[in-house]
């Protein structure tokens, strides 16, 4: 697992270093980023790229890879089967449709798009630990400040539905990187 993530990091850190001289008549129409919780679930890295090549707005996509974790209780559990557990490690694969609108530096930015997740539930009361795996449908809608130098933050919010569980939830994410 820690060799998977120090792969993907390193990867999108090579491409982000990555200067065809074609890329540097195109600024910032690309960026990589480390996200807080949204549909990252807790930690993750994303890259982001327009479809039109040079544009810093409009049409674009994001993929990235989230790690989270959650610890309950005796208070807070889950239940599955019958079983009760209370931690659960999850890897999450976001996966987005998204449009950029504003001026200059400061973007409005809306997207829609899946976080495709692996569970592991582990208890200290000694049950099997169990693995389920799904898909989180979610919206997101934030602002996107990208600077000439190429720094890139995003902060906004991001409903989604768990079909699972029957609800919806409003979570808040942030995110640092850097746009090329």
């Amino acid at each position: 697992m820690r060799k998977l993530i120090f792969l993907l990091v390193f990867l999108l850190l090579a491409g982000a270093y990555y200067h065809p001289a074609s890329a540097q008549r195109q600024p910032h129409s690309q960026a990589v980023y480390c996200e807080l919780l949204g549909p990252s679930q807790g930690i993750g890295f994303s890259y982001d790229a327009r479809f039109k090549k040079g544009a810093r707005d409009g049409f674009g996509i994001r993929a990235g890879l989230g790690l989270g974790y959650a610890y309950s209780s005796s208070i807070l559990t889950f239940d599955l089967d019958g079983d009760i557990y209370n931690q659960m490690f999850r890897l999450a694969v976001p996966l987005e449709i998204n449009y950029l609108v504003g001026k200059k530096a400061s973007k409005f930015e809306v997207g829609a798009g899946t976080a495709i997740c692996a569970d592991r539930y582990t208890s200290e009361s000694g049950a099997k630990p169990e693995t389920a795996f799904g898909a989180l449908p979610y919206l997101s809608l934030g602002y996107r400040l990208v600077t000439d130098k190429g720094f890139l933050f995003r902060a906004g919010v991001l409903p989604f539905y768990n079909f699972s569980s029957n609800n919806l939830r409003i979570y808040p994410y942030l995110s640092f990187g850097w746009a090329f």
